[in-house]
């Protein structure tokens, strides 16, 4: 892993996105690039000089965030890796997600707000939008991840192929951390399926990784995301992995299971796309 993204806009919730990520960089070396957007409308990058005049309220906002910014961010996350800093000016999920095809990050760190948060709207957040268009895995957290709640991860799924192509992709920070992998099937009455064949599907997900550490379970329960966080509770499991459909072409977007699961418990939640 050789760089992280963290959008920040002065929130607790994107300090823990920061932390979180300076918890990965200390053990991978990773750069940590660090996204604030002063929110507007205007395409700030695509006006000319003499155009921005114009706007003498955003320029004065960012010569602040870039003189206040950096100090800021040493006093409270303070962490021997430096962090690079990048200050843009427009609509914040359109200039992180430009960013993240700039800069082709490993993985992004996005703080995700509160359980049961209600002010402002939960469908087309910032946080939902990057979710669906980033092409790098995202990890949405509330609070910050240490290096003990990185030993063990859920990794949630139904273990088809596309599962094991997904897991390609966050297997460095599973190497990185030694975590040990709890590989989760929630059955629910609706889609009921058998344990042999559960337990094939994970023998078969197994395949290839010896040099890691698999426990398999099979949860029972009357709904896939209450199941999820009812078994990360019993086992003391801080994040969970989620391999999500790839929503970046799609016209509209309902909430799956990775946003609700964000919503509705205070687990980090890593979404990659298979």
């Amino acid at each position: 892993m050789k760089k992280i993204l963290v959008p920040f806009d002065f929130s607790s919730y994107s300090l823990a996105a920061l932390k979180t990520a300076q918890k990965i960089s200390a053990k991978s070396d990773a750069e940590i690039l660090c996204v604030t957007v002063i929110p507007s409308e205007v395409d700030w990058e695509l006006l000319s000089d003499e155009a921005k005049k114009n706007y003498p309220d955003l320029i004065e906002e960012f010569e602040e965030a870039q003189e206040v910014l950096p100090d800021y961010l040493l006093k409270i996350a303070p962490a021997k890796a430096p962090i690079r800093q990048i200050i843009r000016i427009g609509v914040p999920n359109e200039l992180i997600l430009r960013v993240v095809q700039e800069e082709n990050p490993d993985l992004v760190v996005l703080g995700a707000y509160g359980k049961g948060y209600v002010e402002g709207n939960f469908i087309g957040s910032t946080l939902q939008k990057v979710l669906r268009k980033a092409s790098c895995p995202v990890l949405a957290v509330k609070e910050a991840l240490d290096g003990n709640d990185f030993r063990k991860v859920a990794f949630a799924s139904d273990f088809e192929p596309k599962s094991k192509i997904a897991f390609e992709k966050i297997k460095p920070l599973i190497k990185l951390f030694k975590s040990t992998v709890h590989l989760l099937f929630v059955n629910v009455p609706a889609h009921f399926t058998s344990t042999q064949e559960i337990t094939s599907g994970m023998n078969a997900f197994m395949k290839g990784h010896e040099e890691l550490t698999f426990h398999q379970h099979i949860f029972n329960d009357s709904d896939v995301e209450k199941g999820m966080i009812a078994f990360t509770e019993t086992q003391n499991i801080k994040w969970i992995i989620l391999v999500s459909s790839d929503h970046s072409h799609a016209s509209s977007y309902q909430i799956g299971t990775t946003e609700t699961l964000i919503f509705k418990s205070d687990l980090g939640v890593l979404s990659v796309k298979s």
